[in-house]
């Protein structure tokens, strides 16, 4: 072994059979943090406060007594994955979950209470009584949103309304009268409509928090709409005011972005209402008071790409720079046919996990011999299902559509959680009675020349690489195709080397340092049995 220079680069050439020798310790030494390098995840002491930066990771964000969608599966579990990535490089994390719980959704969820709503079914299933309203109110809202849609496109090709009423006379009347005045109670400070949507707010958070608790999710902030205060919203209000970018148009305060190619972004409503654009520039504000982040991540699907690109223009109209840099939107294809396979109003997140579950169970009665091996406790196999439903988001590119398909994630196929999940019980059932590395004779690692062990060695050397391209693109197919190749050539390694016989200590090592690298990688997709 000895040293080149090439330029700025020092190469070491070695002897191949040296290479076991000297890899697996340097692995098996720094367990979990090989591969993860925390030294530039500090900021600089003279240049701001010492200490580790700190990123928000704004995930998951469901609509209240909704629907659990597609949408807000794939956030949830790729953001848990972001905010695991940089907790495992260093960062301070504050994971948040900004709540639908204000607005016009909440106000007209309200006028169908004041309809619809009975104390006694809801003190029974609070949960499951809103969802009912919701879906009889929206039942009856439908048709008048459609008129309004119809109105406003005929205006913009210059037909005249079937009815004779424009969309503003549309929405001045029936539920969007009903929804804007409960609105305007809410933003009144009324006690009775404050209490109603403190209630849902409360409510859902308490079922929320059961929910993901049962994914190895956990929030440090659950943040909403209903949080921002008015007095930061009127800030904003009269920045970008006396910056002169507001103009009133149609009735609606707007700012005008279109030559930013981001159309124009309201700030209030034809009623006067304060809206979601004016409520997120706020909540970056507040946030940055709060928290002083570096940088914050919103994981939200690709329908709001237009909103947050408006956030960070406005910001930078502001002659806010500093503010629009720290601002990232990770996003990714809405599409999903996840509402349709379970039925509108029936598609929560406890029914997508029971059918996982359910799934994960006849899936194990069918491979008796891997379930043996995992262990095949209902903990388990709950365990494993939340491992399913992951390893198929992660190793989906982010600009697909959502394949919700139940069959491949709950099967033993290559990449799928039960796979993986396999492997790592594999790896630790071989190495549990593991020797010192000082006790390995010449003889035993002699035993690690073959094509096998060094294709796993290249692999294993690879995962810094890995890691740092991750934390580059925050895309979790690298990790989860990166797995993939190790259970492969796991799979050659154990056919080719082993075989029926007992493997020798020093290939008991390598085993060793191959569930290092796969449980770190399994650790950051939040699929590891007993991560938190």
């Amino acid at each position: 072994m000895f040293p080149i220079q090439q330029g700025v680069h020092l190469r070491i050439m070695l002897q191949e059979e040296a290479l076991p020798r000297l890899f697996l310790p340097y692995i098996i030494d720094r367990k979990d943090s090989y591969g993860c390098d925390t030294r530039f995840r500090r900021r600089d002491s003279v240049a701001q406060s010492p200490g580790r930066k700190r990123v928000i990771v704004e995930f998951s964000s469901p609509n209240l007594a909704s629907d659990f969608q597609g949408k807000h599966l794939r956030s949830t579990v790729q953001g848990d994955f972001i905010a695991r990535l940089h907790e495992a490089t260093g960062w301070d994390v504050i994971r948040m979950n900004y709540l639908n719980d204000w607005g016009k959704s909440i106000a007209l969820l309200g006028v169908g209470w004041e309809r619809f709503g009975a104390q006694a079914v809801f003190d029974a299933n609070p949960i499951g009584h809103l969802t009912e309203v919701h879906q009889r109110i929206n039942a009856l809202f439908e048709p008048e949103l459609a008129a309004s849609r119809k109105a406003r496109s005929d205006a913009l090709h210059g037909r005249t309304p079937e009815n004779g009423k424009t969309q503003a006379q549309i929405e001045s009347e029936g539920l969007f009268a009903e929804r804007d005045n409960f609105l305007k109670r809410m933003e009144g400070g009324e006690e009775k409509a404050l209490a109603f949507q403190k209630y849902v707010r409360d409510v859902s958070i308490k079922d929320y928090a059961a929910l993901y608790r049962r994914l190895g999710i956990h929030f440090d902030d659950y943040s909403g709409e209903s949080c921002i205060s008015p007095d930061t919203m009127t800030e904003i209000e009269e920045m970008v005011k006396s910056k002169g970018l507001c103009e009133e148009r149609d009735g609606q305060l707007i700012v005008e972005l279109k030559k930013y190619k981001l159309n124009y972004g309201k700030i209030r409503d034809r009623s006067g209402s304060r809206t979601y654009l004016l409520r997120d520039l706020a909540a970056v504000l507040e946030r940055l008071r709060k928290y002083a982040f570096d940088k914050m991540i919103y994981v939200v699907a690709a329908d709001h790409k237009v909103q947050f690109s408006q956030v960070t223009k406005i910001f930078e109209l502001l002659d806010m720079s500093h503010v629009a840099s720290k601002l990232q939107h990770v996003f990714f294809n809405e599409t999903s046919k996840m509402v349709e396979e379970f039925g509108e109003g029936h598609c929560t997140l406890d029914a997508i996990l029971a059918r996982c579950t359910d799934a994960t169970r006849e899936a194990l009665k069918l491979n008796q011999e891997k379930a043996a091996t995992m262990g095949d406790t209902e903990e388990t196999v709950a365990s494993v299902g939340v491992s399913a439903i992951k390893a198929q988001e992660l190793s989906a590119r982010r600009a697909r559509e959502q394949v919700f398909d139940v069959s491949h994630m709950v099967s033993f196929e290559s990449g799928t959680g039960p796979t993986l999940r396999w492997w790592y019980s594999m790896l630790s059932d071989a190495v549990s009675s593991r020797p010192n590395l000082d006790e390995i004779s010449d003889e035993d690692w002699g035993s690690m020349e073959s094509d096998s062990v060094f294709n796993l060695l290249r692999l294993l050397a690879q995962w810094p690489n890995v890691v740092q391209s991750v934390c580059k693109e925050l895309d979790p197919t690298l990790i989860t195709g990166y797995l993939e190749k190790v259970t492969m050539e796991l799979s050659e390694f154990v056919k080719e080397d082993i075989g029926s016989k007992k493997p020798t200590e020093a290939q008991i090592m390598l085993f060793e340092a191959v569930r290092v690298v796969f449980g770190s990688g399994l650790g950051l997709l939040g699929i590891l049995p007993g991560l938190p």
